[in-house]
């Protein structure tokens, strides 16, 4: 399927999970929400991932109960973790969960690593940025066998960027937004393969 028709199948989707959404509503991007907002030489074509991925073994160790399971159930567990991994891997460096979740292709996932990486390798340091995950509003279609659908609101924390030199500068404000991410199920569990993101 051809990806603007994937956005726009995701976007229908949402319409019917998310309460509100309505012909006129704001539409729906697919970008990472920025967190670069300062001069900086390029990042790399290709980011460098953080050594040592994780194996399946050990990524199912860390995911919360219930992300195992192969329904609905455990693709909006496994959903909300992903976006949850979101801050960590900026403020820490580590992008191994990230990768291990992101399936091959997944342009959301790709932007939100080739930042992390270009944060941490040129010795930025980022604050805050979380995204806290309204429970209530979680909700989650199976589209297939191996596909599932995932909507969800969040608090997305404020953030700045500290300078190797020590200069903080504020990147992102306090947002509400409204997460759409389709899923799709391997050998290794369900895998995030696109993330659409708007105004809550």
């Amino acid at each position: 399927m051809a990806r603007g028709a994937l956005v726009t199948v995701i976007g229908a989707v949402l319409c019917g999970l998310v309460a509100g959404c309505t012909a006129d509503a704001e539409p729906i991007v697919t970008d990472s929400p920025t967190v670069v907002a300062v001069e900086s030489p390029s990042p790399s074509s290709t980011p460098s991932p953080t050594p040592t991925a994780l194996s399946d073994d050990e990524l199912l160790a860390m995911l919360p109960e219930g992300a195992d399971r192969t329904d609905a159930i455990g693709a909006m567990v496994t959903a909300a973790f992903f976006l949850e991994q979101y801050a960590p891997m900026f403020q820490t460096g580590d992008t191994r969960v990230w990768e291990a979740l992101s399936a091959e292709g997944c342009e959301y996932c790709e932007n939100a690593l080739a930042n992390a990486v270009q944060i941490r390798d040129e010795g930025w340091t980022f604050e805050g940025g979380e995204i806290v995950v309204v429970d209530r509003s979680l909700q989650g279609n199976l589209e297939s066998r191996e596909q599932a659908v995932v909507s969800m609101d969040g608090v997305v924390r404020s953030s700045s960027l500290v300078s190797p030199d020590g200069k903080s500068q504020p990147t992102e404000p306090r947002r509400e937004l409204t997460f759409g991410l389709v899923l799709v199920l391997g050998d290794g569990g369900w895998r995030v393969s696109e993330v659409v993101v708007r105004d809550a």
